[in-house]
This record gives structure tokens, sequence and C-alpha cells, in this order.
């Protein structure tokens, strides 16, 4: 990875990766406490959360599509300047006073359609900045600075919530919004854009039947080989499980736990030290076979969160969120490198976007189930859902082992009609 030191491109994207994750890390633990605190009800807290999630659903194919055919840097630097506006709006109405759990929703539906067209084009790029050969490489260091910011964001939030209150803390989301956008517009690249239709006809096609066949044609390649297969299966439960775990964790710290801000804060940040951890032990695992691997992460992940729920005690759901968040962190590498490295170049804005719906998906449903058990029934068993889920799945991908490769030996697959 030392070469990358040495790409002013790559850092510059990792610059602006570091600030935006940063932002999602105070917004993540400041939401749903604000919430939670207005509303008292933990399945008001998790429908706030879910809005953010339903504009990726609902949009993530057709901009998946207008993306391929668009200046990356250009679209990435106007989506996180309007997020920035965004949370400067949230901010504002903060410190106003003047704030509910609807109006919260309606902002962070517009603030995920932002995300999504921000994530998109920031993910295409990364194989032609970084290189395919160097997929693993790039997308361990970009969980790179999802590890720091998982250690440091929440207990920096926390301390900022507690001690400057919520206006603060959302202006510097705000900032950090928008020093992501200066990062990104840094970035210098390549590209040539072409669309897989004309990759087989050697015709671009206008039409709006064509720009949503197009479209449709990122889900089928979802599920066009074994290894996508296995991708997409993978993604989903990661998806899932971060929201779904990561909110129930919250609403258990503060319902069952008893815990201060501060002190969730240091919980959550417990995760960040897995990431680091997973992030270091990565550049070992970079030739593993790679579905063997990614069963053994999610079962790992699966114990940590196993762990949360068998014990009260304060030190030990510590060390739960330590095994949840690293295993996990080091799963997304895995699975992001071998999408990547599996799926044409033409093809990774659109498959890439269906990923976004499925996830998003998922993610709206893992927040809903969050709020609603919690509520219901107990986190207790949220969190019992989540540890067999996660080690579920880990042996049943590894049923298809036969399938796999190398990390180092993934090349495209292109699908032929």
């Amino acid at each position: 990875m030392q070469h990358f030191l040495l790409n002013r491109n790559f850092m510059n994207m990792w610059l602006s990766n570091l600030s935006s994750i940063l932002s999602s890390r105070f917004k993540e633990l400041l939401i749903p406490i604000v919430v939670l605190g207005l509303t008292k009800s933990p399945l008001v807290t998790g429908f706030v959360a879910l809005s953010q999630q339903l504009g990726p659903i609902i949009f993530a194919i057709p901009i998946g599509t207008w993306i391929e055919r668009k200046d990356k840097v250009k679209v990435a630097t106007g989506a996180n300047m309007l997020y920035a506006v965004c949370v400067f709006i949230l901010t504002f109405l903060f410190v106003q006073e003047e704030i509910n759990s609807l109006v919260i929703s309606c902002v962070l539906f517009m603030m995920g359609i932002l995300g999504l067209v921000s994530r998109t084009a920031f993910n295409v790029m990364i194989p032609k900045v970084a290189g395919r050969q160097n997929l693993v490489e790039a997308h361990t260091k970009l969980e790179g600075a999802d590890a720091i910011c998982t250690l440091i964001g929440p207990i920096i939030g926390g301390y900022l919530l507690a001690k400057a209150g919520v206006g603060w803390t959302m202006f510097s989301c705000g900032i950090l919004a928008l020093m992501s956008m200066i990062y990104i517009r840094l970035v210098h690249y390549e590209d040539r854009i072409e669309s897989y239709s004309e990759m087989k006809d050697g015709v671009r096609k206008g039409r709006v039947f064509d720009f949503y066949k197009q479209s449709f044609e990122g889900i089928a390649y979802l599920t066009a080989n074994s290894a996508q297969k296995i991708s997409t299966i993978s993604y989903s439960i990661l998806s899932f499980s971060t929201v779904f775990i990561v909110l129930t964790v919250i609403i258990h710290a503060s319902t069952i736990l008893q815990l201060s801000v501060e002190q969730t804060g240091v919980l959550l940040a417990f995760a960040g030290v897995g990431n680091i951890v997973g992030v270091v032990v990565m550049k070992w695992l970079k030739k593993a076979s790679w579905v063997p691997l990614l069963s053994v992460l999610l079962v790992i992940s699966g114990l940590g969160v196993a762990m949360i729920l068998c014990s009260n005690v304060y030190w030990l759901a510590c060390v739960g969120m330590f095994l949840f968040d690293g295993a996990l962190s080091v799963a997304f590498v895995v699975q992001s490198s071998v999408h990547q490295g599996v799926t044409p170049y033409e093809l990774l804005s659109r498959v890439k976007s269906a990923t976004y719906v499925i996830g998003g998906v998922l993610g709206l449903l893992g927040t809903f189930l969050s709020g609603a058990i919690s509520q219901y029934l107990s986190t207790n068993v949220s969190l019992g859902v989540g540890a067999v889920l996660l080690i579920g799945v880990g042996f049943m991908i590894l049923a298809k082992r036969k399938i796999s490769t190398s990390m180092a030996e993934l090349e495209p697959i292109v699908v032929r009609k």
C-alpha cells in the first residue's frame, strides 16, 4: 500500500471519505438520541432513522445509469455541497428549537438521496484511480478511514453533544461535509464514458426505454454468476446488520445498560478499535480464498453480537462491539473487492446502484425491526436475531467454497447475451 501515499488523487479520495464518514458518525449518534429524547419511543426513532434510506431505494437504479454518462468528480462535488446545506438547515432548526420528528425525517430523506449520488460516483472512481490490480489495498485503506472515524467519531460526537449541545454537533457535521466536497473536487483521472450497450451494439441509444433497460441490467447482473450471487448475499446481510445492530446497541445502551451519552460513545468507539485491527490484519489476508474468509468473518461478527447479548457488563459489551464491527469491516473490504473485481468497468455504476437498492431495502427493514422489536419485545431479542443471522449466513456461503479463488486472482466476468 506504500505507493498509495504517492498517489495524490487516491489520497484526496481517502480524505474526502474520511471527512464524509466522520460527519456520518456524528449524525448517527446524534439523531437517534435526539429523537428518542423527543418522542420517548424506540419505534418512532426507528421510523425517523429509516427515512434516510427511502430515497436510495426509490432512486438508486436510475441514478446509477445517469451517473455513467456524467463527470463523476463534478457529480460527487455537487452532491456533497447540497448534503452540507441540508445539515446546516437541520442545525438552524435545532438551534431555533423548531424541530420535530417529521421535519427531521424530511431532511434526512433528501440527505439520503444526495448521499446515494455521492457514494455511487465515488465508488465508480475507485478502480480507475487505484487500478483494478490494487482493489484490495484500495478498499483496505478506505476501510481504514472508516475505522478511524468509527473509533473517534462516537467519542468526539458524544463529548460535543454533552458539552456543546445539538446545534454545535450538527454544525460540525456540516463543516465535515464541506471538507469532503473540497477533497473530492481535487481528484483528477482519465475516464471514458461508455455504456454497456455501446460495448454490445456499438450504438448509443438515448430513448427512455433503453435508459431503463440499461438500468435494470444492473439488477440482473447481481445474479449473473456464482461470485456475484455470493457477493450480493453477503452485501445484503452486511447492510442489514450494520443498521440493525448499531441502532439496537444505541437503544440497548440507553434502556438496558443505562449508559450516559459519553459511555455510549465509548461503547461505539470500540467498534472503531475493531475496525483498525481489522485493517491491520487485512494486509495478511489479501491473497486468501475469499469465500471461506467471508464466511469466517460473518461468524466472528455474529459471536460479537452474542457477547453483547449475553452480558450486562459494560466492558464485555465493549469487547462484543470490538468483535462485531472489526470482523464486519474486513468483510466489507472482501465483499467490495470481489464485487468490483468481477464486474466489468462499464457496468460498475449500474451494478453498484442496484446493490444500493437491495442494501437500502434491507437497511430500512433493519431500522424498522430494531425499533419495533426493541419496543414491543426487547433489545435482547433484537441482538439475538442479529447474531443468528450473521452466523447462519456465514455457514450458508461456506457451502459454495468450491467456486472461490484468491482475491489477488479476481478478474472481470463479462456475461454476454
